[in-house]
């Protein structure tokens, strides 16, 4: 009976436990709840506050910009700086007065150009540049005043002079009137005079137009032989231009040694008929790397493609004789080339003139009796004999050595070639 009693007493207090946890945690959702309403109210009170601000701020805002449009007076529309539209959305500005910046901007710099004043970086700036030129201009109204007044202050001083100046002239005409009738009649006078000696003059001038006329009959006559003359020298010179450009200058060699054996008095060289080469032709010889005459070598057979040569006069015989590759040269040779040579000055013996034109020809080579056009190559010997035959005189004073000067001949000595030539 007793142990009944105890667990019946047990169900009260569990459910009394029960209700106040369920009390408890009303309680705390209700403080929750209260703490969590007090914040929003807070928050409200905040934004109710920021709007009215926001509010007031934009009516500044209205206010100032309506206040700028009155002052400035330019009308315009804002849509925000370029490349800025995402971050605007659909935001707009409406409001009285509105102006675009770039539009002021714009007649600020034309008002600038205009004044031809310096751009000035602020408003103030700008102002006081137009307010300097101003007073500048001012200044000089000011100056050029003074000057006006001084100058109608000269006028008048002036004006007085000049009655003064104006009643002497009057006096002065009169006397100058008499003078001008006297002047007048030495002035026909003298034109009577005049055109007597212009008559004279004219007659004078038509004969020497008759003169002239004849003059020029004879320039004309002579210009045409000039004409001919330089059409003469401009064809030579292009038929040497042609030559000149097939020849090769002194340090390049005319050909080189084929074939050569210490020892063997003949080589080969790589010049034959194909070059114009002609028997008899001597050489000099020079390494290929360059250096002094090393010896000489004369054309003995030709054949179309190469040619036979003498070795001989070697400086060094034994350890510096003729091999393959050494270079020839040869001052009155040019492969391929026909040279018009001329004899100039005393050529005595062992050269006399007939043994040495004989052999330039049979060279191949053409050699002329007298210096004129055409001539490539002056051979230049001893001076000659004067004409009282009692001296020398210079061979560079002849007319033929002029005249191969002015047409730009290739001259040669011959002491400079002595070695080339075998009589």
């Amino acid at each position: 009976m007793h142990n009944r009693q105890t667990g019946a007493a047990h169900v009260p207090i569990m459910f009394f436990l029960i209700l106040l946890v369920m009390f408890l945690g009303a309680l705390g959702f209700a403080y929750v709840q209260q703490t969590e309403n007090a914040e929003v109210v807070k928050a409200k009170r905040v934004a109710v506050e920021e709007a009215r601000l926001l509010k007031q701020k934009e009516l500044l805002i209205t206010h100032y910009i309506e206040d700028w449009g009155k002052v400035i007076n330019k009308p315009g529309k804002y849509v925000g700086r370029p490349g800025s539209a995402k971050l605007y959305g659909d935001a707009t500005l409406q409001y009285d007065g509105l102006m675009n910046p770039d539009e002021i901007k714009e007649v600020i710099d034309q008002a600038v150009t205009n004044a031809q004043v310096s751009v000035a970086s602020s408003l103030e700036g700008l102002l006081g540049s137009l307010i300097t030129k101003l007073n500048t201009q001012s200044q000089r109204i000011a100056d050029v005043t003074l000057e006006k007044d001084k100058a109608l202050s000269d006028k008048e001083s002036g004006d007085s002079r000049f009655t003064t100046v104006s009643n002497d002239a009057q006096k002065t005409a009169a006397e100058t009137s008499t003078n001008l009738g006297q002047a007048v009649a030495d002035f026909d006078s003298a034109k009577s005079d005049r055109d007597r000696r212009i008559t004279a003059l004219q007659e004078n001038l038509k004969s020497k137009d008759d003169e002239l006329t004849t003059y020029k009959e004879d320039a004309l006559v002579r210009e045409k032989a000039f004409n001919g003359r330089i059409g003469l020298l401009q064809t030579q010179l292009s038929a040497m231009s042609e030559k000149m450009a097939m020849r090769q200058p002194p340090n390049v060699a005319d050909g080189k040694v084929l074939v050569a054996k210490n020892g063997i008095p003949t080589a080969f060289i790589n010049l034959g008929r194909k070059d114009m080469l002609q028997p008899g032709t001597v050489f000099r010889m020079r390494a290929a790397s360059g250096g002094p005459v090393k010896g000489y070598c004369e054309v003995t057979r030709i054949e179309d493609e190469r040619a036979e040569v003498r070795l001989y006069n070697f400086s060094d015989p034994v350890a510096n004789y003729a091999t393959e590759g050494d270079l020839l040269f040869n001052d009155l040779y040019t492969p391929r080339v026909t040279r018009t040579m001329f004899l100039m000055g005393r050529f005595s013996a062992p050269y006399q003139k007939d043994q040495v034109t004989n052999l330039l020809r049979r060279l191949g080579n053409r050699v002329v009796t007298k210096m004129g056009p055409g001539v490539d190559t002056v051979l230049l010997g001893n001076n000659p004999v004067n004409e009282a035959g009692d001296g020398f005189a210079s061979v560079q004073d002849s007319p033929a050595f002029k005249l191969a000067n002015e047409l730009r001949v290739e001259f040669t000595y011959l002491s400079k070639i002595a070695d080339l030539i075998k009589l």
